[in-house]
C-alpha cells in the first residue's frame, strides 16, 4: 500500500511539473516588458521610466527601489504613477531576479547590486540626480547607493524600512523563499490561482493588490508563476545579514535628507517603534524626519500611495 502510494505521489508530482511548465510557455507570451530591457553585466535589466515634460537639467528623478521578494515591482509601484506623472521624473529599476529582469550569476553581495543599479540607470539615460525611494529591505541598496555616489543622491525616502542595523539580525526567511519556489515549479500555486479569493488572499499583506488595475493584477500573477523566488531573490536573502554588516561598516551621517514613512500597521504602532525610526534617521542623516502614515500596512504602496507622491515630490522640489 506504501509504495503504490508513492507512486501516485509522485506521479501527481510530475503532472504538475509539466502542468506548470506548459503554463509558463503560455505566460511568457503575454508578460512582456513596458520599460527598457538594458544590458548589465551581460544580462537585461528593466527599467520603466516616465518623464516630466520640462524638467530641469537638475531636477532629481524618483527612482523606486523594490522590497524584497516583490514578483513584479512594477505592477507594486502603479498606484504611485497617476500621482507621480507630469509632476516628477520618475523610474522602477527591478534587480535581477525581479520582474522582467533576467536572473543573474552574479553573486547578490550588496556592492554588485548597487552597482548594476548605477549601471541600469545610466544606460536607460537616466541621469541624477536622484530621489530614491525603497520599500523594506531595498533600504540596504539605497543607502550603499548614497555611500558609493553621494553627489548623485538629492534625497531618500524610506518607505516602511528599517534601519541596516535592523537587518543585520532580522530573520532570514531564505527557506521559506525556497519552498515557495517548490510550490511555484510543482504547479501547486497555478492551480490555487484558479480557486476563487486565491489571488487576493496570497497578496493579502498588499492590500490583497484592491488598487492594482486588472492588467496590473494579471501582470503580478505572470511575475509570480513565472519567477518568484527564483535563486536570485532567494540568495539576496541569504546574504541580507552579511549586506547589512557591510553598510553598516561604511557607515556616516550622510548629507543627504531623508524622510522615513513608517505605516501605522493599520492602528498598531507603538512609541517605542517610533523612537527607532527616528533613531535611525538621526544616525543616517544630517536632515532626517519621520511621518507616520495612517491606515496603512506595511507595504504602503498598496494603502497609501499618496503618501509617498507627497513625500516624494517634496523631495523632488528642493533640487528645482
Amino acid at each position: 500500500m506504501l509504495k503504490w502510494v508513492l507512486i501516485i505521489l509522485l506521479l501527481l508530482l510530475l503532472a504538475g511539473f509539466v502542468y506548470q511548465w506548459f503554463g509558463e510557455r503560455e505566460d511568457r507570451q503575454a508578460f512582456v516588458a513596458p520599460g527598457q530591457l538594458v544590458e548589465v553585466e551581460g544580462r537585461r535589466m528593466h527599467v520603466y521610466v516616465e518623464e516630466k515634460p520640462g524638467k530641469a537639467a537638475d531636477e532629481a528623478t524618483v527612482v523606486l527601489i523594490a522590497g524584497w521578494g516583490t514578483p513584479n515591482p512594477y505592477a507594486n509601484f502603479s498606484p504611485l504613477y497617476e500621482g507621480l506623472r507630469g509632476q516628477a521624473q520618475f523610474a522602477v529599476v527591478e534587480r535581477f531576479g525581479y520582474g522582467y529582469s533576467n536572473v543573474t550569476e552574479e553573486d547578490r553581495d550588496i556592492d554588485k547590486i548597487t552597482q548594476e543599479l548605477h549601471e541600469a540607470l545610466q544606460k536607460a539615460g537616466v541621469p541624477p540626480p536622484y530621489v530614491l525611494a525603497p520599500h523594506s529591505l531595498g533600504v540596504l541598496e539605497s543607502i550603499r547607493f548614497a555611500q558609493q555616489y553621494p553627489e548623485e543622491v538629492a534625497g531618500l525616502v524610506m518607505i516602511d524600512t528599517g534601519s541596516p542595523e535592523f537587518y543585520e539580525t532580522f530573520p532570514s526567511r531564505a527557506f521559506q523563499s525556497q519552498l515557495q519556489r517548490i510550490a511555484i515549479k510543482s504547479g501547486v500555486v497555478r492551480a490555487l490561482y484558479h480557486v476563487n479569493g486565491f489571488a487576493e488572499k496570497v497578496a493579502a499583506g498588499r492590500n490583497g493588490l484592491k488598487l492594482l488595475s486588472p492588467e496590473m493584477k494579471e501582470q503580478d500573477r505572470l511575475a509570480t508563476l513565472l519567477g518568484a523566488n527564483n535563486k536570485n531573490v532567494t540568495d539576496e536573502m541569504r546574504q541580507m545579514h552579511a549586506n547589512a554588516r557591510k553598510v553598516v561598516r561604511g557607515k556616516t551621517r550622510l548629507d543627504i535628507p531623508m524622510t522615513i514613512l513608517a505605516a501605522d500597521h493599520l492602528g498598531e504602532i507603538t512609541e517605542e517603534r517610533m523612537d527607532i525610526q527616528r533613531q535611525f534617521g538621526e544616525s543616517w542623516s544630517t536632515d532626517s524626519k519621520v511621518e507616520v502614515v495612517q491606515g496603512s500596512g506595511h507595504s504602503i504602496p498598496a494603502y497609501q500611495p499618496q503618501a509617498i507622491v507627497d513625500a516624494a515630490l517634496e523631495m523632488v522640489s528642493k533640487t528645482r
